[in-house]
């Protein structure tokens, strides 16, 4: 035991430990050593550094010799804070919770999480892998949380979520902003994350060649593309406000919430779905489904709670059957055969029940993104099924769940609009070469016909995106080829709003991969056309995020200034004044860019950019004037 006292007292600075560990250790050599108290005296002086105090006087003089005394306070604090980071051992913080140093722990940990840069320290220790069950740093977040005005800063730390009532007060201080977003939590929003949801298991063999599950849509084209505002508007759609920023950045905080645990995620959609059962409103919905499709993406089984919350406890072979397709997320045939059969009857089980994201993404890629055979019998099961998934309207008691009503009347049709568009998107999966232009000019009429109705779009939006992919060899040949693909892009563009954010995803995603085998001019050929399907969604209404989108892809050199100069000219061709605000201000930065600007003056288009130029200094004026 004494050994172990010694071995304390040798540590640099163990002077500065607890008093009553210092004591003991003291105590414990006096007696057992024979000159035991100017040994244990000569042990701590040996050892002394005073690396802290000599920090703290240093600090102190550099404070009174510098006129800004918080400047040279911050950068103390910045190289201790590095100190620390660099050098912390939760195996020896945890001696500062023992029973006689808890108090004095407490005490001055509470005075510690009272600054800024503590806290920061506190989170970005938190944060690393090796600390994330740390019982100190656990016990700093109830420190914090202590202060209602800190909790904004808690719900990007996940340790402190593992505390129910932390866990709780940072979902009400996410859910608040998003609840009362209203339409900012939109279906485009909701059909943006479906959009790219990609099923573990695929449907399609390897026949079939690439499907969705082979082309994710990267974190780094999800940075490009906002997905957040889709508001129609005369030349373009307002500037994202404060407002609407902090409802994005609470909603990534959000899912990050829902998916950390699995019981963080049953308490929210426990709250969720109390929330929309209450409420007017489908904010609390969408938030839902959005939870299910992100715990989805990244492979969380969540099937027993998707089924159990839709309100269909009296349907049980249902349930069992929904959510064997989910926890496989593959289409099960005697799975789809049983829902077929219950959804056909009068007393068929809640519509909630087949809204389910993957279910959905499933269906889709069956009938429309895969090239594999499909029996007649199938093709109306998954047909009659995604029809009924969409256009199903039910009324519900909130208190009891109790179906008041269910209008099914345009199932049928959308149904034979499921169908004929399945049929021709199925057809051009098999075709190739220059038949597959011809073929696909002939069939394009009644595939554009088809694409009002809302479920047939975004299976159609599956099915291209998929195209995309499989037939670049095509493209590469022959641009001709891409052209009914781009044609019904654009259609589906104009037909349905809530595709927007997915579109200019999709369209991003083509346009900042490089393109190997095409020749110089062919290549870029074919990045026009993407930028042609980029104005046009501009053109729809979709114009502040895909300007923006542009921009970023320019100053992050994903495509040539050629495609920017391009971008920006037949933007102003489209875009006549007078110019909405936002408009100007997003465009401002491309247009003036030297790179840009330059070429664009010594081309033909000189009265577009010197217009749109006259307009913006005429906007600047008029703001700094009424200021």
């Amino acid at each position: 035991m004494t050994e172990d006292y010694k071995a304390a007292l040798y540590k640099k600075d163990a002077i500065l430990e607890h008093p009553s560990m210092l004591a003991n250790a003291i105590d414990s050599i006096r007696r057992n050593e024979v000159d035991g108290a100017s040994e244990a005296e000569k042990i701590l002086v040996e050892n002394y550094q005073g690396a802290i105090e000599f920090l703290f006087e240093l600090g102190t003089w550099l404070t009174y010799i510098d006129e800004d005394a918080q400047s040279t306070r911050n950068i103390i604090e910045a190289v201790v804070k590095e100190a620390i980071l660099q050098n912390y051992d939760r195996s020896k913080a945890i001696n500062c919770l023992t029973d006689d140093a808890l108090a004095d722990t407490m005490e001055w940990l509470s005075q510690m999480v009272e600054s800024p840069t503590w806290r920061q320290t506190i989170y970005e220790l938190a944060q690393h892998p090796r600390n994330e069950d740390c019982p100190f740093l656990s016990l700093a977040m109830p420190c914090i949380a202590v202060k209602d005005d800190l909790i904004g800063e808690l719900i990007s730390v996940p340790l402190a979520w593992n505390t129910l009532e932390i866990f709780l007060k940072c979902v009400a201080y996410v859910l608040q902003p998003l609840l009362a977003a209203g339409e900012t939590v939109h279906d485009g929003l909701l059909m943006h994350s479906v959009a790219f949801l990609q099923p573990m298991r695929s449907t399609a063999t390897e026949s079939s060649g690439q499907t969705i599950k082979d082309v994710p849509l990267s974190n780094e084209i999800s940075e490009f593309c906002s997905p957040t505002t889709n508001q129609p508007c005369r030349p373009s759609v307002p500037q994202l406000s404060s407002a609407s920023e902090k409802t994005a950045d609470m909603l990534s905080h959000f899912l990050e919430m829902g998916c950390h645990s699995e019981h963080g995620y049953l308490i929210l959609q426990s709250i969720l779905q109390c929330l929309a059962s209450r409420t007017k409103g489908y904010a609390a919905r969408h938030l839902s489904w959005l939870l299910e499709a992100e715990a989805s993406r990244r492979n969380r089984d969540t099937s027993r709670y998707s089924v159990y919350f839709c309100g269909a406890r009296d349907y049980p072979e249902s349930m069992d059957a929904m959510r064997t397709l989910l926890r496989h997320q593959e289409l099960v045939p005697e799975c789809v055969q049983q829902l077929y059969e219950e959804y056909k009857k009068d007393a068929s089980p809640p519509v909630r029940l087949l809204r389910q994201p993957i279910f959905i993404a499933l269906l889709a890629d069956a009938l429309f993104a895969s090239s594999d055979r499909l029996l007649a019998e199938q093709q109306e099961q998954y047909a009659y099924l995604y029809s009924y998934t969409a256009m199903t309207v039910e009324m519900i008691e909130p208190d009891t769940d109790r179906r008041l009503s269910s209008e099914r009347t345009h199932v049928e049709d959308a149904k034979r609009e499921v169908l004929e568009a399945s049929r021709i998107c199925r057809q051009w999966n098999n075709m190739s070469g220059s038949a597959n232009s011809l073929r696909a000019f002939r069939d394009l009429p009644a595939l554009l016909k088809c694409l009002s109705c809302r479920p047939v779009s975004f299976g159609v939006f599956r099915f291209v995106r998929v195209a995309f992919r499989t037939k670049r060899v095509d493209f590469e040949l022959n641009l001709d080829t891409m052209k009914p693909y781009c044609i019904v892009v654009n259609e589906l563009a104009e037909m349905n709003e809530h595709l927007h954010p997915a579109l200019l995803a999709f369209i991003t995603e083509l346009l900042a991969s490089s393109v190997e085998g095409m020749e110089d001019l062919s290549q870029l050929e074919y990045k026009r056309m993407l930028v042609g399907l980029l104005v046009h969604l501009l053109y729809c209404g979709h114009v502040v995020p895909v300007v923006r989108t542009m921009h970023r892809l320019f100053t992050r050199n994903r495509v040539d200034v050629s495609i920017a100069r391009h971008f920006v000219t037949e933007v102003l061709k489209i875009a006549a004044p007078p110019y909405d605000g936002s408009f100007l201000s997003a465009l401002h930065p491309l247009v003036t860019h030297p790179d840009i600007c330059n070429g664009l003056r010594a081309g033909r288009d000189t009265e577009f950019v010197n217009e749109f130029l006259e307009h913006y200094d005429r906007d600047v004026a008029s703001k700094s004037s009424s200021d």
